[in-house]
């Protein structure tokens, strides 16, 4: 019976163990991109704090949609930054893997 349930399940380990690989090959690059757009995003929230609380470099301190932006643009940068996004998509990916290792084990 274990034979039997090893030959049905070898299909679904065999198609686990290519998405795991493709997908820790497509985190590490993505993360590479995200980081970059991170930063620029946090570049961004960084410009709009400083025309909220100094009016720099045109404006009137104070205005709320400067504010906003700012804090959005942080949320933003912190989800694509290898904090965020990145990381729960790996942690996604260890579990897939984890399973391909019980499928392997039984």
């Amino acid at each position: 019976m274990r034979i039997v349930l090893k030959i049905l399940l070898f299909p679904i380990s065999l198609v686990l163990t290519i998405v795991v690989a493709l997908s820790e090959f497509l985190i590490v690059k993505c993360a590479i991109i995200l980081n970059i757009i991170s930063s620029i995003l946090f570049l961004g929230a960084l410009a709009a704090f400083l025309q909220y609380f100094f009016g720099w470099p045109f404006g009137e301190p104070g205005e709320s949609f400067a504010l906003t932006s700012g804090i959005a643009g942080i949320i933003f940068a912190f989800l694509l930054s290898p904090y965020g996004l990145p990381t729960f998509v790996a942690w996604i990916v260890s579990k897939l893997d984890a399973l391909n290792d019980l499928i392997k084990s039984i």
